[in-house]
C-alpha cells in the first residue's frame, strides 16, 4: 500500500475545490450573458414603439394619447415584441422570467391606458379585446402559475 503525504493529498483536494469553483463561475457567466442578450431583444421593440412615438406624435407618454393612436402604439409594441418571441423559438430559446416580465409590463401599460380609458368614459373595446388575447397568452406560458402542466416543446 502506498503512502501518499496529507500536503500532497490535500492540494489535490483543493485543486479540484478550486476547479469546480471555476466552472461554477463560468456558469453562472454564461447565464448572466444570455439574461442580457434576451433583455436587450426585448428591448428593441419597445425602443421602436418609443421612437415611432417621438417621431410621429413628438411626446414621449403614451398614455396622454388619444385611442386610436395609442392603439397603433400598443400594437406596434404587442407585434415587435411577439415577433422577437417567435424569433427567439426558432433558435430554441425558451421562454423565461424575463420574457414574463416583459409580457406583464405591456399588458400593465395597457390596463393604465383602459383605467383611464373608463374614468373619461371613452369606448375602450378594442383596448379590452387586446388585453384578453394578452392575458390569455400570458397564461398560457410554460411555467406559469396559471398553466402548471403545459410543456415546452
Amino acid at each position: 500500500m502506498e503512502v501518499v503525504p496529507v500536503a500532497v493529498a490535500e492540494a489535490a483536494d483543493v485543486e479540484v475545490a478550486v476547479e469546480e469553483d471555476v466552472a461554477v463561475a463560468v456558469d453562472v457567466a454564461v447565464k448572466k450573458s444570455e439574461a442580457m442578450k434576451k433583455i436587450l431583444l426585448y428591448s428593441v421593440p419597445v425602443i421602436i414603439s418609443m421612437i415611432w412615438l417621438v417621431l410621429t406624435h413628438h411626446i414621449y407618454d403614451p398614455i396622454s394619447m388619444k385611442g386610436p393612436e395609442f392603439l397603433k402604439f400598443y400594437l406596434i409594441l404587442l407585434l415587435g415584441f411577439y415577433t422577437f418571441t417567435i424569433i427567439l423559438q426558432f433558435f430554441k430559446e425558451r421562454n423565461s422570467k424575463i420574457t414574463s416580465y416583459f409580457m406583464i409590463f405591456i399588458l400593465m401599460i395597457g390596463i393604465v391606458k383602459l383605467i383611464k380609458g373608463l374614468m373619461l368614459e371613452k369606448p375602450v373595446g378594442y383596448l379590452i379585446v387586446l388585453l384578453i388575447i394578452q392575458g390569455i397568452v400570458i397564461l398560457c406560458q410554460p411555467g406559469s402559475k396559471g398553466n402548471s402542466e403545459h410543456k415546452q416543446i
